[in-house]
């Protein structure tokens, strides 16, 4: 924790807003410990999440919406791929369990209005398809949640 405290410091320091991702297996896994964490260093304001759509997926306890909704004033930045539950593995989306528009909409709902960043990171040999059928299958998602 000390080097967390002294990175929160000097972030502060020079105006810089961090976003802490929790980690599946790390230390800091679930929203529960980041929110740990983030008292534990004195609920600095500059002290954010960087939220993984899939991790919410992979081992929260609530919904993915929810956990969206849980964050939405400390979040930072969102990481979004589709995963199962119980596993740590980032899919292509449509090849995993999580129902795209509802977590749009909880991101809109939550204001979020901040760079929403794919992560596939054993797909760079296909990136430039990877990336295509991304963008457009999330605004597929987002003109359905849109609609609800």
């Amino acid at each position: 924790m000390r080097g967390c405290a002294e990175l929160v410091e000097c972030a502060a320091a020079a105006g810089v807003t961090l976003g802490f991702e929790p980690e599946p297996g790390m230390l800091v896994d679930d929203i529960a410990a980041w929110r740990r964490l983030h008292a534990d260093l004195g609920a600095p304001p500059g002290f954010g999440i960087t939220l993984d759509i899939g991790h919410c997926r992979c081992l929260e306890p609530l919904p993915v919406p929810d956990c969206v909704l849980a964050v939405a004033d400390h979040l930072v930045n969102v990481q979004i791929d589709d995963m199962r539950r119980g596993t740590h593995e980032h899919l292509e989306f449509g090849t995993g369990e999580i129902d795209f528009p509802p977590v749009l909409r909880a991101l809109s709902e939550a204001g979020y209005r901040g760079l929403v960043a794919v992560e596939l990171p054993r797909h760079s040999h296909a990136a430039p398809t990877v990336a295509a059928q991304s963008i457009e299958f999330l605004r597929k998602a987002q003109a359905i949640g849109e609609a609800v």
